[in-house]
């Protein structure tokens, strides 16, 4: 005897109630049942506070040209008070950037340091433009460039252990 749609063994294979969409439970396929089968729910990434790293990095270089041009201005090259503003404005950024972008501040004083000497060099009416100009800039910089790494580090170091 065949069975009827009526039967209690279940829906016949083929009949028009064993292919309702509403038998299916939308949860069961890994839908959301108000949404639109192809879209999941996904989590977003929590922000992170504060500056980006080129934006510090900018900071840094702004802050260290202003120094070298008080440096020029009261003395000859770069000394002291570009060495501090270096080494001030890198902590400050090494403080205020966010945790993923600290590796940027951190290999960025040499590399700010390179693009003030040029400035300076380039803007001062009595430096040229040489090989033997930009060598003495950059060996009378290293210990700026050096501080600044350091403290950085430390920096870096302070809030890497902060975080665990």
């Amino acid at each position: 005897m065949p069975q009827d749609e009526w039967s209690f063994d279940g829906p016949v294979p083929g009949s028009p109630r064993a292919q309702r969409p509403a038998a299916r439970d939308p949860r069961r396929e890994g839908r959301d049942p108000a949404g639109d089968p192809r879209r999941t729910p996904r989590r977003s990434a929590a922000p992170q506070r504060g500056v980006v790293g080129a934006l510090a990095v900018l900071g840094v270089f702004l802050v260290t040209l202003a120094a070298a041009a008080a440096d020029s201005y009261l003395g000859v090259g770069l000394g002291t008070i570009t060495t501090i503003g270096l080494a001030g404005s890198t902590v400050a950024a090494a403080l205020l950037v966010r945790r993923r972008d600290l590796a940027t501040v951190v290999v960025a004083p040499p590399l700010v340091f390179v693009g003030v000497a040029l400035a300076n060099i380039v803007l001062a009416p009595s430096a040229t433009l040489s090989l033997p100009t930009i060598a003495t800039l950059l060996i009378r910089g290293f210990p700026a460039m050096a501080i600044a790494v350091a403290a950085a580090l430390v920096i870096g170091l302070v809030r890497a252990v902060a975080r665990r």
